[in-house]
């Protein structure tokens, strides 16, 4: 296979990997908290406790990571099948005309875009996770 089927293919693979990454972990992780925090909201309730807002913080945190870890998703997706599209011109244009290199060149370009549009949703997604269970765990600490 050449370069551009071979990256193809790699794309495709990355596509496909992008849905069973640490994004599962992000979702899991983070569903777990929110229970967990809904759990101790429940508990503070029934008991008469006052001091809830870490807890409400923290799911607030958590739900947001999840939403983000769906819209990186998205974006990872769209890469991918800019660089499928770019990869397919390179292949269909062998000695690209100035309008056809536009075209690759655009897809290149939007591709670039999504990849770094992922990067940073990720590692807000991990971010915010990471802010809601310190928050759950700071809780727990001080009041148990």
């Amino acid at each position: 296979m050449g370069y551009f089927e071979d990256r193809k293919k790699m794309s495709w693979e990355g596509w496909f990997y992008a849905i069973q990454r640490i994004d599962l972990l992000i979702i899991a992780i983070s569903g777990t908290g929110i229970y967990v925090a809904l759990e101790t909201l429940k508990y503070i309730n029934d008991n008469s406790l006052v001091d809830s807002g870490l807890i409400k913080y923290a799911g607030v945190f958590l739900l947001f990571a999840i939403i983000v870890n769906f819209l990186s998703q998205f974006s990872v997706k769209k890469a991918n099948e800019l660089d499928i599209e770019w990869c397919e011109l390179n292949l269909d244009y062998k000695k690209p005309s100035t309008e056809e290199q536009k075209k690759i060149n655009k897809a290149d370009n939007l591709s670039e875009c999504y990849t770094t549009c992922t990067n940073w949703l990720n590692l807000i997604s991990l971010i915010l996770m990471f802010i809601g269970l310190g928050l759950i765990m700071f809780y727990f600490l001080i009041n148990f």
